[in-house]
């Protein structure tokens, strides 16, 4: 596995990218593209959403910087990290040379806006994932809100109401478990989508061959190669897909924001579901208990 597939793709502001790749650091901007191969690079800065590629320069020159803004902090932190890590050594009685001699600048039009993936990585049987923490939260959270459900039907029965207004509590409630989960589901996949792309780790989604057959991956810091989500059953496009710094498999296609906020009106509907199942739950058993 490539150490390169696991640095992370930069995306910034007015469709800014800057990725690592075989040859050094790729620097794509709407109307140019700047290779910059690492012994050009004296360092690479990290400061919030802000990244800065420092060239080499003669003793008493100033140097050169190629700056990228708008970019994930957390990719940003991993990307200078492994970037200056992967620096050629350098002699320290040796005069740097201008590194900006050594960069390719290349105008682009749009014909060049598209970009073809460019290889193939087998996937192996994998491990199961481990579960998030969010995901056992919700599950301990429908066990318990299940069991007080029981108990709220049996109170209703003890408290000497009809046993049909126990299986209406039970009827309602047990409706409102799933509509719930769904809810909670949809809130998590917009949250997710919106919040991964500003503050997780980004990534180019690479063609793979995933049991025996062809589609996407990525490779996360943990060095593990996983499926990446395919966005709208599209093939034949590379994308980009962003994960959680703390739980790779957490992860989203990149898209725009009124992509992401197209299902939000669905999703409040169905929060609003719940909580009117809910009311209507509590409000059917109360009587019981007067």
């Amino acid at each position: 596995m490539s150490i390169i597939s696991s640095i992370p793709v930069l995306l910034g502001d007015r469709g800014a990218e800057l990725r690592a790749d075989s040859g050094g650091l790729l620097l794509r901007r709407p109307h140019e593209e700047v290779r910059i191969p690492l012994a050009a690079v004296a360092q690479v800065h990290a400061n919030g959403r802000v990244v800065a590629v420092e060239l080499t320069a003669p003793a008493g020159t100033e140097s050169t910087l190629y700056r990228i803004e708008g970019v994930s902090r957390a990719s940003a932190t991993v990307f200078a990290e492994a970037v200056n890590g992967s620096l050629p050594d350098r002699r320290a009685d040796q005069d740097p040379v201008d590194g900006s001699t050594l960069v390719t600048v290349t105008p682009l039009n749009d014909a060049d806006a598209g970009r073809e993936a460019d290889g193939e990585e087998a996937v192996g049987e994998e491990d199961a994932e481990p579960m998030q923490p969010a995901e056992f939260v919700i599950r301990c959270t429908l066990i318990a809100v299940g069991l007080g459900l029981v108990a709220l039907a049996a109170g209703v029965v003890i408290a000497g109401d009809h046993v049909s207004r126990a299986l209406a509590v039970l009827l309602l409630g047990g409706t409102g478990l799933p509509m719930g989960r769904l809810a909670v589901r949809m809130v998590s996949i917009v949250w997710n989508e919106w919040y991964l792309p500003r503050h997780g780790i980004t990534m180019e989604a690479q063609p793979v061959l995933i049991h025996g057959r062809v589609s996407y991956g990525y490779t996360a810091t943990d060095g593990r190669l996983r499926p990446a989500p395919d966005p709208d059953g599209r093939r034949g496009e590379t994308y980009h897909v962003a994960y959680h710094p703390r739980h790779p498999a957490r992860v989203v296609a990149c898209k725009s924001l009124g992509a992401v906020f197209k299902w939000l009106p669905v999703t409040l509907v169905f929060v609003a579901l719940t909580a009117l199942i809910v009311w209507g739950t509590i409000a059917l058993a109360l009587p019981a208990f007067r």
